[in-house]
């Protein structure tokens, strides 16, 4: 595995991901109960991000200028 492999499958937690969507964690909670946003279910109360699942996501979102 690359560095850059290695860092895209890294698990992040909710307060991670809150700060680089810059979205409160409260709503990506609420994200995650309406399956809106990948997650890793670590266990029924603990959840993680994927690095790479979070960019895919954000692509998605992601609109062109017109």
């Amino acid at each position: 595995m690359t560095p850059e492999t290695t860092r895209n499958e890294r698990l992040l937690t909710v307060r991670e991901v809150a700060e680089i969507t810059g979205l409160a964690v409260v709503t990506l909670y609420h994200f995650v109960s309406e399956q809106r946003i990948p997650v890793v279910r670590l266990s029924k109360r603990r959840i993680r991000f994927r690095y790479s699942d979070l960019l895919n996501w954000i692509q998605t979102l992601t609109q062109d200028a017109r």
